[in-house]
């Protein structure tokens, strides 16, 4: 079941010009549409996103309409068809309160399975329904997406802010592919900041935190041997002198960290 205090809003997908605009499909009243549980052709039964438990719920609480979601041809559900059932979406958000009013929690579950609202913001952001004029926003879900973000963010900062110096310059040559011997730790700091802003990067930074210290050590020491040319990157792989160690940069990373190719590293080495 919902939270009680659940409030939920209908908000109009941002950037959108006027429902008449791109929806041409719809049934229009004035600036607005109007929804209702459509019909499944193939199961002719009213798709209410209602579950057995949903529906105990509400026979529980003493809901006075009939539920029963069969389709009948040329007969008017008395429910499902019914005004009181349906939404009005316009060009300005509407609210819901499907913890505290029983109509309200059936529009909240219908809503969520329509194929003209999207069920969350993230949804929306996918595209998945290119019919969609709406969207339903749920500030309690989107405070606690922001909350994981914001926990995520800072805990990576505190990994970063317990790593050494030498380790610091180490990820940034790897991920940014910049030299910062001759820069100070304010300078880090701020690069560090761009990475966690850039979503790739910033995920990118997640996964080489986790990394065994040597191979990140490893890893940087190859991207320095291909800036200072001591391995050459080719159409064919990545070369020292006329060995090729691999294509990409993780191929040339296992390559180097095998025993039987120690002295070829030390070499590497040595040259940058």
């Amino acid at each position: 079941m919902v939270d009680k205090d659940l409030k939920i809003e209908i908000r109009p997908i941002p950037g959108r010009n006027g429902i008449k605009s791109f929806s041409e499909n719809l049934e229009y009243f004035s600036q607005a549409h109007i929804l209702a549980p459509f019909v499944n052709p193939v199961t002719r039964k009213y798709v209410t996103g209602l579950t057995e438990e949903d529906v105990k719920f509400l026979k529980d609480g003493g809901f006075p309409y009939e539920l029963e979601a069969t389709y009948r041809q040329g007969v008017a559900h008395e429910f499902w068809e019914s005004p009181i059932v349906k939404v009005e979406l316009s060009n300005s958000p509407i609210f819901l309160y499907p913890g505290k009013n029983q109509i309200d929690f059936v529009k909240y579950k219908y809503l969520l399975v329509n194929n003209y609202i999207y069920k969350s913001e993230d949804e929306m952001n996918t595209g998945s329904k290119p019919e969609a004029t709406h969207y339903i926003y749920n500030e309690g879900a989107a405070n606690k997406i922001k909350a994981t973000v914001l926990e995520k963010r800072n805990s990576i900062i505190k990994k970063v802010s317990e790593l050494s110096l030498t380790r610091k310059r180490q990820i940034v040559l790897i991920l940014l592919n910049e030299n910062t011997d001759n820069k100070d730790e304010d300078y880090l700091t701020v690069r560090f900041e761009d990475i966690i802003g850039n979503k790739e990067l910033s995920l990118e930074l997640e996964q080489l935190l986790d990394k065994d210290s040597n191979d990140i050590a490893l890893s940087a020491d190859i991207k320095s041997a291909i800036q200072k040319n001591v391995l050459k990157r080719t159409k064919q792989g990545i070369f020292y002198f006329e060995t090729n160690l691999g294509f990409t940069e993780d191929d040339v990373r296992e390559t180097l960290k095998s025993s039987e190719n120690q002295e070829i590293l030390l070499n590497i080495k040595s040259k940058i």
